[in-house]
């Protein structure tokens, strides 16, 4: 994986992978960032096509 923060505090990073013996981009966002909250999800794209997003979990700090 490779990516960085910018400025706007949301962080995107990019790998390659394999599902089932096909190459797939990966894609990792944190976005939301704050004291008490985050959002993270993750996207794949096959064959240079659209990201589709799998996951998605947002965090929130208690107490």
């Amino acid at each position: 994986m490779r990516g960085r923060f910018g400025a706007d505090s949301t962080g995107e990073f990019h790998g390659a992978d394999t599902y089932a013996g096909t190459g797939v981009r990966v894609r990792y966002r944190w976005s939301g960032i704050g004291g008490r909250t985050a959002r993270w999800e993750q996207a794949f794209a096959v064959d240079g096509g659209d990201w589709l997003v799998d996951r998605v979990m947002d965090f929130t700090r208690r107490g």
